[in-house]
């Protein structure tokens, strides 16, 4: 198995990830052209994208998936909950629906999914699991619940939402309403809440750990890093580190 992500924060989020030729993307808040460009610039083919799976309906994450779905004949996979909220910026896809908790088949990889508490009609974590190897994609999460930890235990890799270091949110310009929504139940991550749950997470076979939906206005690729870093330290494990950034994708991980 290998991933990588196309783009990670608030103006689009998409995460490739492939097996024995064979990939799914999770959403996409980008453009079909721009996909095709950074898919391309990290050596991913395209025939290889199979199907399209959704963790909720706000347009960061959805805006790009319609485009892409009918170019390269995708299956989109979605909760009906989240196909109904989705449906006036998607528009007319093929369409595989599942219940929240369960575990989709592709044949190539399963999909297990998570509920969690994002402000989302059905927001979903997914854990993704190959032949010998599982990621997990956990943004967008609102706050951390029993379920969410119990389900990512005993991942490869990780990807983990880190949206914002709580003293620039509270200190920046953002009106007092979305400095609450961000903080609250169901907004994002700060770097200490992330941290504290890559702790909860962390055992000796999490080898990648990449730091996704970092706010371009409340937060730092430096400020991220060094929060899971010290967790890391005091734990004194070194995983692979890194960060997802909105303009660029990261490198590809082989798993």
């Amino acid at each position: 198995m290998f991933f990588c992500v196309l783009a990670s924060g608030s103006h689009g989020n998409a995460t490739w990830v492939e097996e024995n030729d064979k990939a799914v993307l999770i959403d996409n808040g980008l453009s079909a052209k721009e996909v095709e460009t950074r898919a391309k610039a990290r050596g991913l083919n395209l025939n290889h994208l199979k199907a399209l799976a959704i963790t909720h309906e706000h347009s960061d994450h959805i805006k790009g998936v319609g485009p892409l779905a009918r170019r390269y004949n995708l299956t989109v996979l979605t909760t009906k909950k989240t196909a109904q909220a989705a449906a006036p910026t998607i528009g007319r896809v093929q369409l595989k629906h599942f219940e929240p908790g369960a575990d989709v088949d592709l044949g190539f990889l399963t999909l297990s999914t998570v509920a969690i508490s994002h402000d989302a009609v059905e927001p979903l974590a997914y854990v993704i699991k190959g032949d010998s190897k599982v990621l997990g994609l956990l943004t967008d999460i609102g706050r951390v619940t029993h379920l969410v930890r119990e389900s990512l235990k005993n991942l490869t890799a990780l990807v983990l939402e880190f949206n914002h270091d709580l003293t620039m949110l509270l200190e920046g310009e953002y009106p007092y309403h979305l400095k609450q929504r961000v903080r609250g139940d169901g907004g994002h991550l700060s770097n200490e809440a992330g941290a504290a749950l890559l702790g909860d997470l962390y055992h000796p076979g999490l080898k990648r750990v990449v730091l996704g939906h970092l706010s371009q206005q409340n937060n730092t690729p430096v400020l991220a890093l060094r929060a899971a870093q010290a967790v890391l330290d005091r734990l004194g494990v070194k995983p692979y580190l890194s960060a997802a950034e909105q303009d660029e994708p990261t490198p590809v991980f082989e798993l």
